[in-house]
């Protein structure tokens, strides 16, 4: 076995373990007794550091007892533990075998972490904080100076990490700092791991957790039942200078400067009392773990990218898929003030990213909840996102501001507080759209409740799987450019699931192509907009990079709505609103929809249905309490919905349009009661629509109006 040194930091008086601390009586089989002479004492500790660093053997029962935290490992965790039981006199409950079958091994069942092949002989340390100080103990439990300690400096209650390894941290400090600098020339691909096993750490004036420099990746291992607390104070002094030559403050209660990964299954919490809680201005990961951050601006940053939940886990790569140990909770909202919940900010091309695989996402943010200025992409997870006010907004004649628009939308929030944004790359003068702002959703179920758009990218969006719950008091789900739900066939009605239960507008893009999916609208106004895709929504609108600008009002030419497939139902409330509106063309060649509005349809350009079903109504109401069908020629039920009364009209290929009656043996989906959407299962008591569909004014059909 490899020798791993071994430092032994303490806070507490260990000189008096040293000298012979009295020892607390306990039976052969409690843990921790791991000389097996029924005490717990400084030769516990003395007998498992021998034996961790493979220069000392333990018989079978004496193995099981070094198994202090009784997780089926025996290392590092289980000395630092051992160590604070014999010096604050805690005593514990007997523990049972891990497996009563079989005689525990005489070897450590777990390695100690091996740092990178550059950096010679390993390094474990356990540094424990306690009354605002810290003193260094070598293997042996003897003092030693700062200065002679190869891995670790100390000054006061600040500990520097110098070179690679896996350090152990626990216990409670006011105004303490845990620094990562490591030495690129001796150690170019350095890792460090900090693995927190029952931490409280606090600092005034400076970052309490600063990774300054690793050669290759620093990581935060938090320890498995155990709650871990890092603060910082309302301001702070501290600052580094980039490679630009600016001066940079170290704004965030965790600070990295380089690649950072979160992981474990113990709990970490976050208090980012100056500005916000978790700062990486490389790669952010976060693997799993319980992590709950509060932060007076934002929760989370990672600058190049931030990526939730290991992708090595997910099913589509061969592994189980299993998020049950990643809940992330971030809180912004102060009520007046605030930030965005998780950020990327980087404006390089293959940066600025934020990825989404797994794990449950809650985030109540006073700005954007999740924001990153080139793409943000969702394969799973169960995502809860509040922002400002959430959709009960409502201001007096709001209509301007960074956040705001000139859409139509009187009430709109003047900050920017949507659920997810991709913001895009602007020109010099912030006025024309570059490249990037593209958003794709392919699973999960997401819920957002927004006072501003629910979610909003300047480039494409892409909706293809997942089930939606977008409520908010402005768009639900807006881009500046094309928009597409589904990619199944016309027929699929599952694969992607959108629910807008409130909102001003509910789809709204330049271009709006649905192939597959099920959308359900009940909006203030036009529930599909292929109106200009900005903002501005027609209107010749500007207002600013993330919210719309570069595109204002777009010719007729360049507008589209084309349905190919799924279930679209719009329900607007009454006034000049319309169900499906197109600034330009709008074709249908497929799936099923029901219009709901003053104007149902409403086109500038040409339009076609080349074997679409649709039902039109002008009921200018929400009171949506009458069940549609769409019944195919054997009876079954293809689909049914519920919408408002309003003397219907249908156009069907393929099938008939029933109004009224129930449905029994179908599959529900949008489960959302009263507005299950059931797909197949059989009709009872409807009648079919005779009247054609219209669009409010004339007849239109199967080749145009």
């Amino acid at each position: 076995m490899r020798k791993y040194t071994k430092i032994l930091a303490s806070v507490l008086a260990v000189a008096c373990v040293a000298a012979g601390t009295s020892a607390m009586g306990l039976s052969a089989a409690t843990a921790g007794d791991v000389d097996l002479d029924g005490t717990l004492g400084v030769t516990d500790i003395i007998a498992l550091q021998k034996y961790l660093l493979g220069t000392g053997k333990l018989s079978g029962e004496g193995a099981r007892n070094a198994d202090v935290y009784a997780d089926g490992a025996v290392n590092v965790f289980d000395l630092g533990k051992l160590k604070r039981m014999v010096l604050n006199g805690q005593t514990v409950e007997p523990t049972e075998p891990t497996q009563p079958s079989e005689e525990p091994t005489s070897e450590p069942t777990t390695e100690p972490t091996q740092p990178s092949e550059s950096t010679g002989e390993g390094v474990v340390a356990s540094i424990e904080y306690a009354d605002n100080s810290v003193t260094l103990y070598d293997a042996a439990g003897a003092v030693v100076k700062p200065e002679d300690a190869s891995n670790v400096t100390v000054n006061g209650t600040y500990v520097t990490v110098t070179k690679a390894g896996e350090y152990a941290l626990s216990g409670s400090c006011a105004n303490g700092q845990i620094k990562v600098s490591t030495d690129n020339t001796a150690e170019p691909l350095a890792e460090v791991t900090l693995s927190f096993a029952g931490l409280t750490l606090s600092n005034s004036t400076e970052t309490p957790v600063f990774i300054e420099n690793v050669g290759e990746s620093a990581t935060i291992s938090v320890k498995k039942d155990t709650v871990n607390t890092i603060s910082d104070g309302t301001s702070h002094t501290d600052t580094y200078t980039n490679s630009d030559g600016e001066t940079v403050e170290l704004n965030g209660a965790i600070f990295s400067k380089d690649d950072l990964k979160i992981k474990g299954k113990g709990t970490l919490n976050v208090n980012g009392n100056y500005k916000d809680g978790i700062v990486c201005k490389d790669d952010l990961k976060l693997w799993n773990g319980t992590i709950n951050v509060k932060a007076v601006d934002d929760g989370i940053r990672g600058t190049d990218s931030v990526r939730i939940g290991d992708p090595d886990v997910m099913v589509a790569n061969g592994g189980d898929g299993d998020y049950s140990d990643l809940n992330i909770t971030v809180n912004t909202n102060n009520g007046s003030s605030g930030g965005d919940g998780i950020v990327s900010g980087s404006t390089d091309a293959d940066k600025g990213f934020i990825t989404v695989n797994g794990g449950t996402v809650t985030i109540n943010s006073y700005a954007d909840g999740i924001q990153a200025e080139q793409t943000v992409t969702i394969n799973g997870g169960d995502l809860d996102i509040t922002t400002y006010q959430g959709s009960t907004y409502g201001s007096s004649g709001s209509t301007g501001g960074w956040g705001g628009g000139m859409d139509g939308n009187a009430s709109k929030t003047d900050i920017s507080a949507k659920g997810i944004k991709a913001v895009g790359l602007y020109d010099a003068a912030g006025t024309t759209w570059q490249s990037g702002g593209d958003i794709t959703i392919n699973g999960g179920t997401i819920k957002v409740d927004s006072s501003d758009d629910a979610i909003h990218c300047a480039g494409s969006m892409k909706l293809l799987g997942g089930v939606m719950t977008l409520s908010t008091a402005d768009d639900a789900a807006h881009s500046d450019h094309d928009l597409t739900i589904g990619q199944g066939s016309a027929t699929t009605f599952d694969d992607v699931q959108i629910y807008i239960p409130k909102c001003y507008e509910g789809i709204e893009a330049s271009q709006i192509t649905q192939n597959s999916g099920t959308v359900y609208i009940v909006s203030g106004d036009d529930g599909y907009n292929a109106g200009g895709g900005a903002d501005g929504s027609g209107t010749g609108g500007m207002t600013g990079p993330g919210t719309g600008w570069g595109q204002g009002t777009t010719s007729s030419g360049s507008t589209s709505l084309t349905l190919n497939g799924g279930l679209g139902v719009v329900n607007s409330a009454n006034g000049d609103h319309d169900a499906f509106d197109s600034n330009g063309t709008f074709t249908i060649t497929g799936g099923y929809f029901c219009a709901n509005g003053q104007e149902p349809c409403d086109y500038d350009g040409t339009f076609t249905n080349n074997g679409g079903s649709i039902i039109t109504m002008t009921a200018g109401n929400t009171n949506l309490n009458t069940r549609y069908s769409f019944v195919d020629n054997s009876g079954k039920v293809i689909v049914s919905f519920l919408s408002a009364a309003g003397s219907p009209g249908a156009t069907c290929n393929g099938c008939t349009a029933q109004s009224g009656g129930s449905v029994s043996g179908g599959t529900a989906i949008l489960t959302q009661a009263p507005f299950e959407t059931f797909i197949g299962g059989s009709l009872s008591g409807g009648s079919q629509i005779t009247g054609s569909a219209s669009t409010g004014g004339g007849a239109f059909g199967p080749g145009g109006r």
